[in-house]
């Protein structure tokens, strides 16, 4: 069976085109690009993964090709697609979708991409938390599942002394969803030195220092170069408000082996990433006590993550979603 993944928009350059060439799979910094090889592997189809924009192929082995192309529009895949996965609702799918309507189509987004255009002609949509699952269901009985959202494979743990007590990934620019301020905030006058990963500005900055918050404001780096840095810390932190949905960092800290405190108001699976092996979940004011507890408790999620998140678990897992929703 030949499925065809539609991956999004080719970045512009000033958005880091280089995060998406890779030498090899394994290297690939982009977890859809790995989740998809991977589902090929285990499921025997091929298939190929398109960007829009730009013009480029790839092709990595027989069964899987990746393509930049100038647009969906007029694309004439390799072979007819007996399935198209879609990640995103994007507008620009419409076209292409509708020169295939006897091919399944399956649906997974987040955020502002979480209601497809027209979701009904989906025959299953993924979601990142039960709330989305009931919004779905309520929509009509459309099919939906709850999917894992996992790291690429470059994030695992690097053998590195621990300098740092928290660390927290995001950029300044999403401060409002992230909420670096409830982080300072958090942790002001608490002794613990954080590490920041991402682009900052000088509010925060000036916000950190004005509160007594020790944070190293490592700036914004490629995501092979994150494992690293991440090693170097004992907790990951996601405090992120309600509109975010399984973040990814909350993989990517657990794949690197250290626990993270995520608070409870986030949309995500919490029983599949937050377990007594890898983290805490903690209301807003509780975030340093959660912290403080889980450098005591010392747990090991590296193993949960392989055993339970990895790309692997998630190839397998979307592999037994499609043979029970699309291939029964």
């Amino acid at each position: 069976m030949h499925i065809v993944f539609l991956r999004g928009a080719v970045p512009p350059k000033d958005e880091h085109p280089e995060k998406l060439r890779y030498k090899n799979i394994e290297q690939c910094e982009d977890v859809w690009t790995q989740l998809f090889y991977y589902y090929l592997k285990y499921s025997g189809n091929t298939g190929e993964l398109l960007y829009q924009g730009g013009c480029k192929v790839k092709k990595v082995d027989e069964s899987y090709t990746e393509k930049w192309v100038p647009s969906l529009k007029g694309y004439k895949p390799e072979a007819k697609p007996r399935m198209i996965i879609c990640r995103g609702g994007f507008g620009y799918y419409d076209s292409f979708i509708e020169r295939f309507p006897a091919a399944k189509k399956i649906y997974y987004g987040a955020g502002k991409r979480f209601y497809p255009t027209g979701f009904r002609k989906y025959d299953l949509i993924l979601t990142d938390s039960p709330k989305q699952f009931s919004i779905i269901k309520g929509k009509g009985n459309i099919p939906s599942a709850l999917f894992i959202k996992p790291a690429a494979k470059l994030f695992r743990p690097v053998p590195s002394e621990k300098i740092y007590d928290v660390c927290f990934m995001a950029n300044a620019s999403q401060v409002k969803i992230k909420r670096h301020d409830l982080l300072i905030r958090s942790l002001a006058g608490s002794g613990l030195k954080v590490l920041n990963l991402g682009n900052t500005d000088k509010k925060l900055i000036k916000l950190a220092r004005d509160l007594g918050t020790d944070i190293e404001w490592g700036g914004w780096s490629l995501r092979r170069k994150l494992p690293e840095r991440i090693s170097q810390c004992r907790v990951g932190v996601c405090c992120s408000t309600s509109y975010d949905s399984c973040p990814r960092v909350i993989p990517e800290y657990l794949a690197c082996g250290v626990p993270v405190v995520v608070t409870s108001n986030i949309n995500f699976w919490a029983g599949q990433y937050i377990n007594k092996d890898t983290g805490l979940i903690a209301g807003e004011s509780e975030i340093l006590d959660a912290i403080k507890m889980l450098i005591k408790m010392k747990p090991r999620p590296r193993q949960y993550y392989k055993n339970n998140l990895s790309v692997e678990c998630a190839a397998k897992y979307l592999d037994g979603l499609i043979r029970s929703y699309i291939l029964r």
